[in-house]
């Protein structure tokens, strides 16, 4: 019998007194309040045991998820040959991951050190590695390097690194901590060099093909052009000996600064192949006129005249169709302006000086050089040094006086030229 049970039946044994009622209300009360105590204790640890067995299970649960997502990330790290280095200055540690120690095919039980990390290096490349992990302790930036590995069994791998200094909470660079990763790409690397090789090998092809092609055209347009200079050209070879021509007095020309910077390699190639355009319009002028073996009334004059604008329409409507080009360009100038003269005096626009285009004036020179040592049905042929003395004296008046004086520096090229072409 408990002290409670005990006070209540003494209580009982007598008569109730209002001191006993107060007693009896007092020891009900106690037992009431620790009943309730008691089975709010229960409760709560009821509740506290289910809380910690749910947490439990929920830690559980994340730890495995965990593992497997650590095993999901070296697994992704030996896919990608990817591996991971950290570096801690303050103690001098260094960690690898175990997909870094296979990537440099170092074995795993070898503490992890730069040292170890530089002995793989390719000689070649050493300096340029040591250099960068030099500049990223002194600099403290991210810096990245493609480099050449070799393996014990002197093998050649390609890496790519990466290596940054860390950041704290606040995103300040952390100079107690650097890290890194290493990638494997020498799959890469050997792909892109087959790649690369590939294309080279296209290029070639498609150049030599455009070659090919250009060779075709220049055979058809010569062909085309040599037809109607066969009118009045009776050796045929005037489009070659202009072209040759053209070409030597743009290189003599390209030394001097005044022209440096508008004659150019492919100024030369293309005047070499344009020039020939120069007459194509003569193909629109009567054999009457063109082959006449006196000199020309003004009016058939004048008729001769249009073949200037005759090349250059022609060569313009080409252009309409398939579009223009640096080629197309300077034949349409060579074929409207080769006959103007510097001191404007020429046909048919009467330009004057540098206002005409420099292709035509190098072309004006080449043309009157060779109309003037070949046979003509209208003429003898000249000899190079009355030649010369045509040429000199148009000097400022029909041609460009720094061009003829280049011309007749070379006098002695040209006239070996002429003669190599008869």
């Amino acid at each position: 019998m408990n002290s409670h049970d005990f006070m209540l039946q003494n209580v009982l044994s007598d008569s109730l007194t209002e001191q006993k009622i107060n007693d009896i209300k007092a020891c009900f009360l106690e037992s009431f309040a620790k009943e309730i105590d008691h089975s709010i204790q229960s409760d709560l640890l009821t509740r506290l045991v289910l809380d910690y067995s749910s947490i439990t299970r929920q830690l559980e649960l994340l730890n495995k998820e965990l593992s497997l997502r650590e095993e999901m990330l070296v697994e992704a790290q030996k896919i990608a040959m990817l591996g991971r280095w950290d570096y801690y200055p303050d103690t001098g540690s260094m960690i690898w991951s175990q997909s870094l120690y296979y990537i440099l095919e170092a074995d795993s039980s070898i503490p992890a050190s730069l040292e170890l990390f530089l002995s793989r290096v390719h000689p070649d490349d050493y300096e340029d590695v040591a250099r960068l992990y030099s500049r990223l302790f002194d600099k403290n930036e991210s810096l990245t390097i493609k480099y050449r590995l070799i393996t014990a069994d002197n093998r050649i791998k390609w890496l790519h690194l990466r290596c940054s200094p860390a950041a704290d909470s606040r995103g300040r660079t952390d100079t107690s901590h650097y890290y890194g990763t290493i990638q494997d790409i020498t799959e890469m690397k050997t792909a892109e060099e087959e790649l690369e090789k590939y294309s080279q090998h296209l290029e070639t092809l498609v150049e030599e093909k455009v070659r090919e092609i250009s060779a075709s055209q220049m055979a058809t347009i010569y062909a085309l052009i040599k037809l109607s200079e066969s009118r009045d050209d009776e050796t045929g070879t005037h489009i070659e000996r202009t072209a040759s021509f053209c070409r030597l007095l743009a290189e003599k020309a390209r030394s001097q600064p005044k022209y440096a910077n508008e004659i150019d390699d492919s100024f030369i190639e293309t005047i070499f192949k344009a020039s020939p355009l120069h007459d194509i319009g003569k193909v629109g002028i009567p054999d009457s006129i063109l082959l006449k073996p006196g000199k020309l009334t003004d009016e058939e004059f004048a008729v001769m005249k249009t073949h200037v604008q005759i090349g250059y329409e022609t060569l313009a409507k080409v252009g309409e169709q398939y579009g223009r080009n640096e080629f197309l360009e300077m034949g349409m100038d060579i074929a409207l302006y080769h006959h103007e003269k510097w001191d404007g005096s020429g046909y048919n626009e009467g330009l004057f000086g540098e206002k005409i285009p420099l292709s035509a004036r190098i072309m004006a020179i080449s043309d009157v050089y060779d109309a003037l040592r070949s046979k003509r049905v209208y003429k003898e042929a000249y000899s190079h040094e009355k030649s010369l003395e045509v040429i000199y004296s148009g000097k400022g008046i029909h041609f460009d006086p720094t061009l003829t004086d280049i011309f007749l520096q070379a006098e002695e090229e040209f006239r070996l030229l002429y003669d190599s072409t008869r």
